[in-house]
Order: C-alpha cells, then structure tokens, then sequence
C-alpha cells in the first residue's frame, strides 16, 4: 500500500500521485499493522520510522513474547550496499552484548522477500520526548541517565564498534527495575561500523566506509563525520566521534535546546567545524566548573583534545560535579550569535575559521537579555614549547583589544624645584697640528675595515640563500619558512537534471545529490602536468583518471595545464564524471607538477578505467603519505555565491602538490 504524505490517503501500490493534491506517494509503512509476518510475528504497532526502516512493536504468536522488528525499506531489497549494512548492524549487535544495549535476537528472509531484525522490546519513552517535557536536567541527572550509555560505548569502542549516530532519539528511558530506576538502554547500531568484530566476508569494504562516514545526524556529528582531517592525519572514525556526540547530547539536556541548530546542512557544519559552544556553567550557572570543562573538552573540534575514551569522559565528569558551581541565576538560551570569523582551517576543503579576542568593556554594559554567544574554536599549536616565558607589554597587541588598567592616582602638582646654577662646560683644548695626520689614519683604516665587514656579510647572506632552500617549504637565509601563496583554485560544475539548465557551480562544501555528474575546473599559477585519482568500479578502489595518457572519452588529450588557462575534466559537450547512487563521499587526490612525473610509473600509463593492482595501489600511497607533511592549504572563497571556489595556498618552492578533493552526497 502507499499513501499521501499530506492528506493520508491510501492507494494500492501501481498508483504513483495522489488524485486530490498531486503529491507523490510513499509506502504506507503502516500497511503491515494487525497482519502475520514471516508466519510468526503479530505485528500489533509502528513505532517509528527512520533511514535503516520502520520498526514495529510485534509478539511472537507461539511464544507470546513482545519484541520490536525493523524491516528493511522494499525498494532498497536489491541494493546490494544496504543490505551490506543492514547485515553488519544485525552482526554488530548480534555479537555485542551489554545490559544498557538493546539485545538483538535475529536477522531473517520472510517468503516474500521481506528482511527484517527481531530485537529486545523496551518500554518506555526516548531521551528527546523527556527533554521536550521537562526540558533542563540538573548535571547530576543527566550524568545519572547517560552514565550506563557511556559504559556500554566504553565496551563498544574496545570491541572496535562505533555508534556513530548517537542523540536523544538512539538513547530509551525504560520502565523503572525493582530498584526503582529507570532501566537505560542505547538504541539503534544502525551506522555502527565493524572493524573486527563483524569477520567472515568483507567484501565492499571500502564503499561501505566511504558511505559511513557521512552517515549520523547533522545536529551531532563530529567535524570528522564532516569530512575535516584530525590533526594526526588519519581519516579513520573511532570512538572519539561518539563522545563529542555525547557531549552534545549532555549540553542538550541541561541547556535545554540543541547547541547547533541551523537550518542548513552549510551553516550546520561551519557551526560544528569552527564554532564553539560557549561553556555550561555560563549558560547555566548552578553547573559546577569542573563538570562544565569536561563537556566543553568532550565537544572539541580535534578528537585529540577529548577524552580519549567513554570511561575517561564518566570519570571526569563524576570528578567535576565535587567541584564549586559558578553561581548567580540560571541563564535564558534565547538564541545563538555567530562571531564573525577570518582565519582558515588546514583541512582539503573548508570555511574559514575566524579568531575573535573579546574586548574588556571599558563602559557598564547596556542591559539586554542574555543571549548564548557560540565562540569561535581557537586554532591549536602544532606543538608547543618546552618553555613559554610570560611576556608584559606595555603597548596594546591589537588594536581591537582593550586592556582594562587599575585606575591610577592622579598626580600631585610638582612644586618648582629650586634652580641650580648654570653650569658652563668647558672649553675642549685645542689640538696639537702634529696629532691631525695620526687621527686621519686611524679613521681611514676603520672605515676600511667596516666595508670588509659589510661586503662579507652580504656575500655570504646571498650564499646561505641560494644553498638553503629545500625541495619543500622555502626558508630565507634565517631559515623561516616563507608565506604560502595560491598555487591553484579549483571548483566543481554539476550537472543540470533537466535538460536545457545550465551548470552549477559549487565548492563541494554542500553534499550534493548521489548519482549526480560533475566535472572539475583548475586554474594554475604556474605551467605545469595535472595527475587525478579517485574512487572507481563497485569496489570503489584507487583509479587512474588523468595521467600523461588521457582516455580519448574524456574529451582531453593531455594532462599539461597552462597558467592562467582554466582546465576542465572531463570535457567536451556530453562528458562528466558520475557519483555513486549510494550516500557517501568521494575522495579524489589531485598531483600537481612543474615538471612532468617518471615515478610512480603508471602516471605515465595508458587510463583504462580499472583500479589500481595491489601493488601499484601500495605505490601509490607510499608516494602520497611522501608529501603529507607538505600538504597544502584550502580556503573556501564565497565573495561570489554563485560562483564559489577553494584556493589551494602552499609555499612557492613545493613541487610536486599534492592535495585532496572531498565530495559529499547524499
């Protein structure tokens, strides 16, 4: 059956719009309600629906036990990727067992086709229903209420399994046990990703990775879920991914509204990636400081700067509510100020990150409200030094920064000092005419001897110059490395999905549709030989798609560029590379070189279409990680909406460049 989302008419299945408003219809998940499935199960209620499949309240008609089912979506039976996943959450939870997660006691195969999960029944109201009721929870409560949900993700992530799609709605307020509370339990492994617990075939792997990383909601996936790149380098999703969700989750409850809520999957992932939320024990100043700074730890825009594990996140927050409250009246959260901001990130593709010193106010503040002001995340050092001397200045550092001074004194009117006598100086003796030509001597020599010393040091400033440089950073005779400048600017065109529209140009912040055709456009500051590698075939694997030797479908005949020319691929009228139907994201690593590449040596290959062997795949990411220390900058350029694209910045003197392209879609 299928029915229209706006006026809840039913239809059978071979209709397509509904006949009263036009709307295209959508199978009745309720259709199955009050029958018999797979012969065994009286599916009695729909509980909810989401991406995985609706899932229903059911008994078993033998045993009369209550369980819920969740059915995989009909049209997505075929698809080979789902069924993949929804076969890896079924073993993830199958093997995974812990009193505060929802048992999973089957995977089945109906007659007709029909896949579906029988799973432990809890009864009782989700985290997002108690918050929306009661709306702020005391610290202490919401650490009582999430404290069983840290302990089973303290297991999980041991076990290699990551939630990834952590929030109120995933987290179940059962009925209370004979101890009088509430029995907690984590919902919903539907995103979990497998590392070593799932075994036996792994086939489609990569596909499946690249698909999951973007999976989760908006409102709490970590700026890793979003495609930014930790400092260690490692695009791997582990468990810290988890803990800042949680901390969100923590900040929801006791603030009592989300701390990220943009209406748009843009503004939602600048605010994740480069805003900081402002600390709970100023929104709310009954929680104590030490709890407030373990969340605000825990919600980290680096996963290296949280809690490296669920436990250690428990522990320290058990330890910050013995520490003082801030005090005063808990605060209203009326709404959320974005600083601006203008500093960038270091990530592939990314918004700029702005830096913003509040100034001490030098006037009594004019009464208003109070509003949460989301700060920007400052950037972290690389490294910092062993010793940091503290240094006071007298002059100001910036001029947009006040420096709030102790009111001094004002001073005494001096009184006049009595007047001393002047004093004559004396009169230098004269000269003896004898002594002129030795002082003349003396003089000459010295100048002498200051223009060798003059002429030395510029002679061996040019040599320490020209015998400094490096094949990566360009570095002066001080040997600081020099400024980076714009090497290349680059932008995506898409496709129009009807026909007669003209292209879109994007910078490839905002996930685009899966299946959609694009092409990419390069401007270069500098004559040079363009290499590109992406994803390929089902098994989605590392691909030649421009090398010295084009394929003639791709409308280019070379890969050498010219400066200021712009250079799209693939061209030609017709020609476009096409995304996977499946979610996901596409990683294409880009190479650019003055000179044209002899290693590795299947740059210099025929393109074929067919992903790299093992072995060349082995070479080509030992010449990767060769300059990962050398990567690039990427600035997103917005001045033209319409027209947007990413600047990549490196010093003049790296050679070859290699960078990253990451495209989202949905």
């Amino acid at each position: 059956m299928k029915y229209c989302t706006a006026c809840n008419t039913k239809y059978d299945d071979s209709v397509s719009f509904c006949s009263i408003d036009g709307e295209v219809l959508e199978a009745d998940p309720a259709s199955i309600v009050n029958t018999v499935l797979d012969g065994q199960y009286q599916m009695e209620a729909l509980l909810g629906k989401g991406g995985m499949g609706a899932v229903y309240r059911a008994r078993h008609i033998l045993l009369g036990d209550r369980v819920a089912i969740k059915v995989l979506p009909p049209e997505v039976r075929n698809n080979a990727e789902w069924l993949r996943r929804f076969r890896r959450e079924g073993q993830a939870a199958r093997r995974f067992r812990h009193p505060n997660a929802v048992t999973v006691y089957d995977l089945r195969t109906a007659a007709d086709g029909t896949i579906y999960m029988v799973m432990e029944y809890v009864e009782g109201h989700t985290l997002d229903v108690a918050i929306k009721t009661r709306g702020r929870f005391p610290a202490a409560e919401a650490l009582d209420i999430l404290a069983p949900i840290m302990s089973v993700l303290d297991t999980a992530h041991s076990m290699g399994v990551v939630h990834r799609d952590l929030k109120p709605e995933n987290i179940m307020i059962g009925k209370a046990d004979e101890h009088g509370a509430p029995v907690i339990k984590l919902l919903d492994l539907g995103i979990a990703k497998m590392r070593e617990i799932a075994g036996g075939d792994n086939g489609g792997n990569t596909a499946l990775t690249m698909a999951g990383q973007v999976l989760g909601t908006p409102y709490y996936m970590s700026p890793e879920q979003w495609g930014e790149i930790p400092r260690d380098g490692n695009t791997e999703i582990d468990g810290r991914a988890d803990i800042y969700s949680l901390g969100l989750v923590f900040y929801e409850m006791i603030v009592g509204r989300r701390c990220f809520a943009s209406t748009t999957l843009h503004e939602l992932r600048r605010e994740h990636v480069t805003t900081r939320p402002r600390p709970l024990h100023e929104l709310a100043p009954d929680v104590p400081i030490g709890f407030s700074e373990a969340i605000e730890r825990a919600t980290a825009k680096d996963r290296g700067d949280r809690q490296p594990t669920a436990g250690a996140l428990a522990n320290e927050l058990r330890a910050g509510l013995a520490t003082a409250p801030a005090g005063g009246v808990i605060t209203e959260l009326t709404e959320t100020v974005a600083i601006p901001r203008g500093v960038q990130t270091n990530s592939d593709v990314n918004a700029p990150t702005i830096v913003t010193i509040d100034a001490v106010p030098t006037t009594p503040p004019i009464a208003r409200p109070d509003v949460t002001v989301a700060e920007p995340a400052s950037p972290q050092p690389a490294q910092p030094s062993p010793v940091a001397p503290t240094v006071v200045e007298s002059a100001p550092i910036d001029s947009s920064i006040t420096i709030a001074q102790a009111p001094r004194p004002a001073p005494e009117t001096p009184k006049p000092a009595p007047q001393a006598p002047p004093v004559v100086a004396p009169v230098p003796a004269p000269v003896s005419k004898s002594k002129v030509p030795l002082f003349i001597g003396l003089a000459v020599v010295l100048i002498l001897i200051l223009g060798a010393g003059v002429v030395g040091f510029v002679l061996w400033t040019k040599s320490k110059s020209s015998s400094g440089s490096t094949s990566g950073n360009a570095k002066t005779a001080t040997g600081v490395t020099s400024a980076p400048i714009e090497i290349s600017r680059y932008w995506l065109k898409v496709e129009p999905k009807a026909g007669g529209a003209q292209a879109t140009q994007v910078a490839g912040l905002v996930p685009i549709a899966s299946g959609q055709s694009f092409t990419f456009h390069f401007v270069f500051n500098e004559d040079g030989y363009l290499y590109i590698f992406g994803p390929g075939g089902d098994t989605q694997e590392p691909t030649a798609f421009l090398t010295t030797k084009p394929l003639d479908q791709t409308g280019v005949t070379t890969n050498k560029v010219s400066k200021g020319v712009e250079f799209g691929f693939p061209s030609g009228r017709g020609n476009s590379l096409t995304l996977d139907k499946n979610p996901g994201a596409d990683n294409f690593t880009v190479i650019f070189s003055k000179t044209p590449l002899s290693s590795p040596s299947f740059l210099n290959e025929q393109v074929t279409g067919q992903s790299l062997s093992p072995a060349q795949q082995a070479e080509f990411k030992a010449f990767v990680d060769k300059y990962k220390d050398k990567r690039p900058d990427s600035e997103l350029d917005e001045s033209n909406p319409r027209a947007q694209f990413v600047k990549v910045k490196a010093p003049p003197d790296n050679d070859p460049v290699v960078f990253n392209i990451r495209i989202q879609h949905n």
